[in-house]
């Protein structure tokens, strides 16, 4: 008898901690490094400063190298629990490599755990999944993740100083892996405010008087999408966040309605956020790529009721 079964939640269960970790780690850097350098660029454009007040940010990223690492890490681990997942929703015992050979030994009632099978290598996980589920990896997908195995293997394997590693290339992975395993569900951004409103007391039971994390989190996770805008180029902004660097964008009511809920929020505090809601091209509409929320014409103030 076997025991400790794993199913397709659990997988994402922590596929999700990994991910979301990932990404919190790196947008909060970000935004970081955007706050800093929009003070440096208004003091660049006063006369009540000098080059001594301008922060020094060539080796920021330089610095943080062992914490983008890190998280490129926990991005390829995210995404083989997510493979994982899909291959138990199938069955389980797939995922279990030479079943017939080194069977672990029972326990004196016969029982054994599953997680003392060995499990397939994570080079086979999207072949097995294509054999025996009935839907098929994008081909541009299998590239990327081919790709980003063997970057995180120069990085785990050796002591590699010649491999670049950006922010670039861990928001457009988890953008990417979340857009591609994760179809038909919500856009990666609004996954990640639901994920951070849901964990928003850190594990604490607070008083039910307490403000709530769908409020709190607002905020704080338009300040890491600003960062990791940001830290994008401008194609991969468009690319995996629908944003256009290269135009004007507004400040989407919705949203900054939540985050005025919160009893210290001051309008200061969007100061160094990004505005999320530009014209759609397409439908001619202006939409919020947060939320979604969607305006026929921009409001005349995002402070007052219409």
């Amino acid at each position: 008898m076997i025991i400790d079964i794993p199913t397709k939640e659990d997988f994402y269960s922590s596929a999700d901690d990994m991910v979301n970790e990932a990404w919190e780690k790196i947008s909060n850097l970000a935004h970081e490094y955007y706050e800093l350098d929009s003070k440096n660029q208004f003091y660049l454009s006063s006369e009540y400063f000098t080059d001594e007040d301008i922060y020094g940010l060539d080796q920021y990223w330089h610095h943080a190298r062992p914490k983008l690492i890190s998280a490129l890490t926990l991005v390829l681990q995210s995404v083989e629990f997510k493979l994982k997942g899909l291959i138990a929703d199938i069955s389980p015992y797939l995922l279990i490599t030479g079943s017939t050979k080194n069977i672990p030994k029972a326990d004196e009632n016969g029982i054994r755990s599953f997680t003392q099978f060995h499990s397939i290598d994570a080079q086979d996980l999207i072949k097995v999944y294509e054999v025996f589920g009935d839907k098929q990896i994008s081909p541009k997908f299998k590239k990327w993740y081919e790709d980003i195995r063997i970057l995180r293997n120069k990085f785990m394997h050796t002591v590699d100083k010649s491999s670049d590693i950006n922010p670039e290339i861990i928001f457009k992975g988890i953008v990417y892996a979340h857009n591609e395993l994760n179809q038909g569900g919500s856009n990666w951004i609004w996954h990640r405010y639901r994920y951070k409103a849901s964990h928003s007391g850190g594990g604490v039971d607070f008083n039910k008087d307490e403000i709530s994390g769908d409020i709190f989190e607002m905020l704080q996770v338009h300040y890491e999408l600003t960062g990791a805008i940001y830290s994008c180029s401008r194609e991969v902004a468009n690319e995996i966040f629908n944003y256009d660097k290269s135009v004007d964008s507004d400040y989407c009511k919705k949203c900054v309605s939540v985050m005025a809920e919160f009893e210290y929020f001051d309008s200061k505090h969007i100061d160094y956020c990004l505005g999320t809601v530009q014209r759609n091209k397409r439908s001619g509409m202006y939409q919020c790529i947060f939320c979604r929320n969607e305006y026929e014409k921009l409001p005349e103030s995002i402070w007052e009721d219409d």
